[in-house]
């Protein structure tokens, strides 16, 4: 345009018009008007009827007739293209980015498309180190996750292991490409470019990647900046890939990451005791759980300071005879259960609900616990989305939109987990019934004698057996020194015992409809 307005000459000529311009004939003519004030005519080799010379008076409305078209194709060619890397995506295509780190992506015929999908790479026997694949690195950075070792300790762990980052397991051209990439959407620093430099970022990154399980990745969360799970119409998961673990396991995972879920039932000295450190005993000022202080053989609540209206406080009570007074209540309980009664028929249908979902099929019972394990999952994603709203994320009607879509996914997808859950439980309190003769057979009266079964038990198991039965084993303040040891716990325990999970109640739910 410029040895144009100079008028180095009179005609420019083109292949086709589409090499000029796409923009329609809008564009296309004010293009043509300006070379035409310079005195400049546009001729196409392979469009003859493009001639806006002098002498061709037709030129100007094929030249935008052409123009026209070419600008609805080149929308067509767009829409298509779009529609097309919808259709993969849906099928959980991996559609367009690098591979994860660890991946590799094969490319297999899915219908009539050819899709991308994922599975772990290769693996070796190499200590986890320069050495190590991808594959390696990622398997052991899940395993010291689920152990309790947080990000930033294993980014120090495996930094100090020399193990490459997924930069260093690059060639150099990518790897130049994606560091490059990387600087100039944030602050550059030395570890940008470094290979060897592990960060909390990177090892968050990889732990929260839903397609660990096999899942296909829908867009990125604007609130936590990771990755969601891309959903079909009913708000079920897509899983076309092939994970590094199964679907229940990353959701524990991600539960254990969130805060959610105790790694371990273990008191902090690493020995498992039969009431503290696992949730079921709890203080009855600040109903916090009770941990162990072993050096002076108690079960402890130490709130160091003041929270709401709950003052800071130190609540102690003896743990060998804490143990003693909850199992015999609990077998005590167990023994007088009565059909007859109400209260007792709730109990004895809560722990045989509880029974049998522990003793089903394995299969079913894997299942059980992934049905589970996604209905806290997309419970979690519903309260996150509600306080997305709330903080006003979702303003203006896209917003709405867009709010309203995907909530109505979750709530589908809420409602299909919970109604199978109900399923396999019914299924598995048909099949199953508690063993109550057995569990008694051998007590002489007496099940906490010595030789019957509960002195045979493991800690895990008198856990198991008392988890059937109770929900919580609540501490109250001691008020009183009179009485014997056994009268004054006796008196400060409280047990709540099990009761059938209540229904939903959809008026608590906040809904969207259609």
């Amino acid at each position: 345009m410029e040895d144009a307005r100079a008028r180095k000459f009179d005609v420019v000529v083109i292949y086709m018009l589409s090499r000029l311009t796409r923009q329609g004939a809008a564009e296309a003519l004010k293009i043509q008007k300006e070379l035409a004030s310079y005195g400049v005519a546009l001729v196409s080799t392979q469009e003859p009827f493009i001639n806006t010379s002098d002498d061709n008076p037709f030129g100007v409305a094929f030249f935008a007739l052409i123009a026209g078209l070419a600008h609805q194709e080149s929308k067509n060619k767009s829409k298509f293209i779009r529609d097309a890397f919808e259709a993969l995506k849906a099928k959980g295509s991996h559609s367009s980015g690098p591979v994860p780190y660890g991946f590799e992506a094969e490319a297999v015929q899915v219908e009539k498309f050819t899709v991308r999908l994922l599975k772990p790479g290769e693996t070796s026997d190499a200590e986890i180190g320069p050495g190590s694949t991808p594959a390696d690195n990622v398997m052991h950075i899940i395993e010291l996750a689920e152990s309790g070792v947080k990000e930033n300790a294993i980014s120090v762990l495996m930094t100090d292991k020399r193990t490459k980052t997924p930069l260093g397991s690059l060639d150099d051209d990518a790897a130049k490409a994606r560091i490059e990439a990387a600087q100039k959407r944030r602050k550059g620093g030395p570890n940008d470019a470094a290979k060897l430099e592990w960060s909390d970022k990177v090892v968050r990154r990889i732990l929260r990647d839903p397609r660990l399980a096999g899942f296909a990745i829908g867009p990125v969360d604007p609130k936590t900046r990771n990755r969601t799970i891309l959903r079909d119409e009913e708000g079920q998961p897509v899983r076309p890939h092939e994970g590094f673990i199964e679907p229940k396991r990353w959701y524990d995972l991600q539960a254990l990451l969130d805060g959610r879920k105790r790694e371990r039932n273990m008191d902090r000295a690493g020995t498992m005791t039969f009431l503290g450190s696992w949730g079921i005993l709890r203080c009855g000022k600040c109903k916090s759980g009770m941990t162990v202080s072993n050096v002076s053989e108690t079960y402890v609540c130490n709130l160091r300071r003041s929270v709401g209206d709950v003052e800071k406080h130190v609540l102690r009570i003896a743990m060998e005879d804490t143990n003693k007074v909850v199992a015999a209540r609990l077998w005590a309980k167990a023994a007088s259960l009565d059909p007859e009664n109400d209260e007792d028929v709730a109990i004895l249908a809560a722990a045989a609900e509880r029974f049998a979902v522990r003793g089903t099929d394995p299969q079913a019972a894997e299942e059980l616990a992934e049905q589970e394990a996604q209905l806290l999952h997309v419970q979690g994603s519903m309260r996150e989305l509600y306080q997305d709203r709330t903080d006003g994320l979702y303003e203006g009607t896209t917003g709405r939109q867009a709010f309203k879509d995907t909530i109505q996914k979750y709530q589908r997808h809420e409602a299909a987990c919970m109604a199978r859950i109900d399923e396999l439980k019914a299924a598995a309190t048909t099949a199953t019934r508690l063993p109550m003769d057995e569990w008694f057979a051998d007590s002489d009266d007496d099940p906490l004698s010595p030789g019957s079964l509960w002195s045979r038990w493991s800690v895990e198991d008198k856990r198991s057996f008392l988890s059937l039965f109770v929900d919580e084993v609540i501490v109250n303040p001691n008020t009183t020194r009179a009485g014997t040891s056994w009268d004054r716990i006796n008196g400060r325990v409280e047990i709540e015992w099990a009761k059938p999970k209540p229904a939903e109640d959809d008026e608590d739910n906040e809904s969207v409809t259609a």
